[in-house]
């Protein structure tokens, strides 16, 4: 029985760059690569300390010999230390140009289940898999989270976004009607959209995505040539693998997509006793703080938090920083 904590990193070519809000720069610029090989070498520090014993897996279309060196951190090295696997695997779900505009190559995920299917050691049915977006901070043990995955198989996070809320291009009603389209029958309400940060599930759920995503992608393919609606990003595609496969627990308690910045906060004080934190807003902020010290051993679940602001920031990245996250930074921006 193998417990898999794995997350990945695909550095784009110009030809394939894109737009990604939280970082702010084109994602084929080395600054911008920079940014999430910090996430990386950041997860997999913290992930290793609490999780001994697990199986790390690194995806990347990195080849093992060509790892960067990221501000002095040789990232090949480094990730040897921590007993991390590093995957080599191209992007073959490539999404077209024009297609929605960011995330080209969020739609990674299903090569990287492809990969876990096709592996010459065929896992076992008992096998289960976490599958996290690197700016994720796992804080503690994970033990009862691989529980709960061998008790449900499949484990989803529900966002609760209102029916018409715009979800990166489409909304609850949209996915209706999608759903509708590719069943041949109305799935009788709204479907919930799930989040895609988080992957978790066993092995024999891995295998009915991978009969069901293919399909779902030509379909997606066919729309986009003649300019009708479409799952635009992985979530799309995974919440209806997910209404699909019909049977799953939900994530509630052990992750949450928490917001940290000035200007949109979601944080609660419960937050800290989840033990993965997943932070958008903090690539550039806490998370490059936290890369600045990969030496120290043993964080602790406080002194992380007060780095990332869950539920209270006092650790600044400089001045600017610290500004951000002042009345003084309020009333200068009014």
């Amino acid at each position: 029985m193998k417990e898999v904590i794995s997350t990945w990193i695909y550095l784009d070519s110009s030809e394939e760059s894109s737009e990604y809000p939280q970082v702010g720069k084109a994602s084929h610029l080395p600054e911008f690569q920079k940014v999430y090989w910090r996430c990386v070498a950041v997860f997999f520090s913290l992930s290793v300390q609490n999780n001994t014993g697990k199986k790390h897996l690194l995806f990347t279309n990195v080849p093992q010999d060509k790892l960067p060196e990221i501000d002095g951190l040789d990232m090949g090295r480094f990730l040897k230390e921590k007993n991390v696997e590093v995957v080599t695997l191209p992007l073959t779900w490539q999404a077209p140009k024009g297609w929605h505009g960011k995330w080209r190559n969020q739609f990674y995920i299903f090569d990287i289940l492809q990969f876990i299917e096709n592996q010459k050691d065929t896992p076992e049915a008992t096998d289960t898999f976490i599958v996290l977006d690197s700016d994720c901070i796992i804080n503690r043990s994970l033990d009862s989270l691989f529980e709960k995955i061998r008790k449900s198989d499949l484990l989803v996070l529900p966002l609760g976004y209102p029916d018409d809320f715009n979800i990166n291009g489409i909304t609850r009603v949209d996915m209706r009607h999608l759903y509708a389209e590719l069943d041949g029958i109305d799935p009788g309400s709204n479907p919930e959209y799930f989040g895609g940060e988080v992957f978790a599930a066993s092995f024999p759920v891995i295998k009915k995505i991978n009969a069901i995503a293919p399909v779902v992608w030509q379909h997606m393919l066919e729309r986009f040539k003649h300019g009708r609606p479409k799952f635009n990003e992985e979530a799309h595609f995974l919440s209806y693998c997910y209404h699909k496969i019909g049977s799953y627990g939900t994530l509630d308690g052990s992750i949450k997509r928490i917001w940290t910045s000035p200007k949109y906060q979601n944080v609660q004080a419960a937050d800290v006793e989840l033990p993965i934190w997943h932070l958008p807003a903090e690539k550039t902020g806490g998370i490059a703080l936290i890369f600045k010290q990969l030496n120290k051993k043993d964080w602790s679940v406080t002194e992380l938090s007060g780095y990332l602001g869950i539920p209270i920031r006092t650790k600044y990245l400089n001045l600017k920083h610290y500004l951000k996250y002042t009345w003084l930074y309020k009333w200068l921006n009014n």
